[in-house]
């Protein structure tokens, strides 16, 4: 009896890593050939979600004999849609994402359909069936999706937040130089000094901010006013990011005040350091997302608020995750690795060098003896293979960064 797609598809699907792996393979594609994405964290969230929820669909219809040519575009794939027309790209980068996903679906199939069966006839017949079918699949989603790209982008383009999102990303990306301009379409002076902040959703579909897109805006809004700036601007980004600005405002009323626990219950905060004109605006805004990157690493609760000035040293090492965790590797060894002995030994050398390499207060803050103390730096400077005083600086931001980078 002849080998048939939907055999291969059961197999295949019957290991839970497949189809995550395949929608893995297909975003990093869609991102490295389609530039115009910019990616970033969010992005690459959302082309993820979008892609694996495609693929999910496509297993499920194959596995269930059910049509493959009167699909709807899953949840997912529709925000993804939104998603580009609010960052105010074309359809055609909609269109080439899926077919740049197919392509690479299709590679990574025929690769394992090859090594798997032995018959190059079976082959060749799985091969056939499997293109005529997720070309068959595509081409429906395809119609979908431009229907639901027309009409978010009909809504989005007589909205007041799509001028003040695009006037936005205009000054953020250099291209607006008319201040006074952009500041009566934004009904902002951005001459003033600016406190930047973004609000976004956790990760977890299940929390309220997930649930209730509106929410993100509302605590943004909530904390604009606990900022006490003279003014405010509050624009939606990209999915669940909002991005605000406070005319002056302090950091503190915010972080050490009483700050709206309520409105933030389902989201996160990360806030950048106050800078005076447009150059301040767009500092302090980048300030923000990098103490976001930071929160994200250290997979901070939903209610959390980050500041620049608090995680300066770990956002600016961590800029570049592959060459962090190369010079962690390099400066802790084996005091990076999991096992308990290391976590201690890590610990000890943190607070050691926190405390000015003095053991008396290491040990005071630790509650052991200092003896142990003095014995621990001992087996850290022999599993580092140096002393540890030429490299103070170096050990520490490698101990602060350890952490994030799992």
């Amino acid at each position: 009896m002849p080998v048939t797609m939907r055999d291969l598809v059961l197999r295949y699907a019957a290991d839970p890593q497949w189809a995550p792996a395949i929608a893995t393979e297909m975003t990093a594609a869609i991102h490295r050939e389609l530039p115009e994405l910019h990616a970033d964290e969010e992005v690459a969230r959302g082309t993820y979600a979008s892609t694996e929820s495609v693929v999910t669909l496509f297993i499920d219809r194959v596995v269930h004999e059910q049509p493959l040519t009167d699909v709807e575009p899953p949840d997912a794939a529709i925000a993804f849609a939104r998603d580009l027309v609010r960052s105010g790209l074309p359809l055609d980068v909609l269109l080439r994402s899926y077919h740049i996903g197919q392509a690479t679906f299709f590679e990574r199939w025929v690769t394992d359909v090859r090594a798997t069966l032995d018959d190059p006839a079976d082959v060749a017949q799985v091969v056939q069936e499997s293109a005529a079918s997720t070309f068959a699949f595509v081409r429906t989603l395809d119609g979908g999706l431009v229907r639901r790209w027309a009409e978010e982008r009909e809504r989005w383009v007589r909205t007041t937040a799509a001028v003040q999102a695009d006037t936005v990303r205009a000054l953020l990306a250099g291209e607006q130089g008319d201040l006074l301009a952009a500041g009566r379409t934004l009904r902002y002076d951005l001459a003033h000094v600016h406190t930047a902040f973004v609000v976004w959703a956790p990760d977890a579909a299940s929390d309220t901010a997930s649930s209730d897109p509106g929410a993100i805006e509302r605590a943004a809004a909530a904390v604009a006013a606990a900022l006490r700036g003279r003014d405010r601007l509050i624009v939606p980004l990209r999915g669940s990011l909002v991005a605000g600005w406070v005319d002056g405002g302090e950091e503190s009323t915010l972080i050490g005040g009483r700050a709206p626990r309520r409105a933030l219950a389902g989201a996160l905060v990360a806030i950048g350091s106050p800078g005076a004109g447009l150059e301040g605006f767009r500092r302090s805004h980048q300030e923000a997302l990098d103490a976001r990157r930071v929160a994200r690493l250290s997979a901070s609760r939903a209610g959390s608020i980050v500041s620049y000035a608090a995680t300066a040293v770990a956002a600016l090492a961590s800029s570049d995750l592959d060459r962090a965790r190369t010079f962690v590797a390099a400066e802790l060894g084996s005091i990076a690795a999991h096992d308990g002995d290391a976590r201690r030994l890590a610990a000890t050398l943190r607070v050691y060098l926190e405390e000015g390499l003095s053991p008396r207060r290491t040990a005071r803050r630790l509650g052991i003896h200092e003896n142990t103390v003095t014995n621990r730096v001992k087996a850290i400077e022999d599993r580092l293979g140096h002393p540890i005083q030429p490299r103070m600086t170096e050990l520490l931001v490698a101990l602060r960064l350890a952490p994030l980078l799992g």
